[in-house]
């Protein structure tokens, strides 16, 4: 009778060791996954030939024609200098509700919706020969060691018309700093605007791609006149 007494109460100790190492496995904090190696630097390049160096550094901007594999609409890139801070440039191209004060064609900003890098604005332009377009955006931002980059894509936006809007749109702001002084800036743009009046699709496009380097021009401009006014 001993013997089976001490014969249960060992079972009651190993239920009561195998109960309490389940418990523990349920509320024990799961081991730590290794996180991502946070970028330190864009993928980004940049490639300038010696031309094309020598225009920036006079102030000058390049313009490219870029080609679009697959797609009806076109791509653009201007290149030039910045002279301020990268703290500054990105404190200027991240506040998207004063685009309408400096950029060009941008008649009026509404921002809908910032959550952390990413925030949603709706855009209203004011085109030559009286055209006006509308469209939504969205703007993710990125810091990296020696740059940023704000990108942005078009977003639905059902209330509106085709003939209200543009059938494409998206981009982005390259910044990083330049070996030889000053920040390098990249405004790249695709942009479809879908059937124009009249058949002026050609001068459509002629006229987006003449407004790319005044992007970089009032950025510039824009920078002086809030971090150091007076100052040309």
């Amino acid at each position: 009778m001993v013997a089976a007494m001490e014969i249960k109460g060992e079972r009651s100790l190993l239920s009561a060791v195998l109960m309490a190492a389940a418990l523990f496995s349920l509320f024990a904090p799961a081991p730590a996954r290794a996180s991502a190696k946070p970028r330190t630097e864009s993928n980004r390049e940049v490639a300038l030939s010696p031309e094309e160096r020598a225009l920036i550094l006079k102030g000058k901007i390049v313009l490219r024609d870029l080609p679009n594999p697959g797609r009806k609409g076109r791509t653009y890139e201007a290149v030039g200098l910045l002279q301020g801070s990268l703290d500054e440039a990105f404190a200027v191209l991240t506040d998207y509700g004063c685009y309408a004060d400096y950029m060009p064609s941008v008649g009026a900003v509404r921002v809908c919706d910032v959550a952390g890098p990413c925030s949603v604005v709706e855009v209203k332009l004011h085109l030559p020969l009286g055209f006006k377009k509308q469209y939504r955006l969205s703007y993710t931002s990125t810091r990296y060691e020696s740059g940023f980059e704000v990108v942005w894509e078009k977003l639905p936006w059902p209330e509106l018309k085709p003939s209200q809007t543009v059938d494409d749109t998206s981009g982005f702001w390259y910044i990083r700093k330049f070996e030889d002084g000053g920040l390098l800036a990249v405004y790249h743009i695709y942009t479809d605007p879908g059937r124009v009046p009249l058949g002026l699709t050609k001068v459509a496009y002629g006229v987006a791609r003449s407004k790319i380097p005044d992007g970089i021009v009032k950025l510039r401009a824009r920078i002086l006149e809030v971090y150091r006014p007076g100052k040309k």
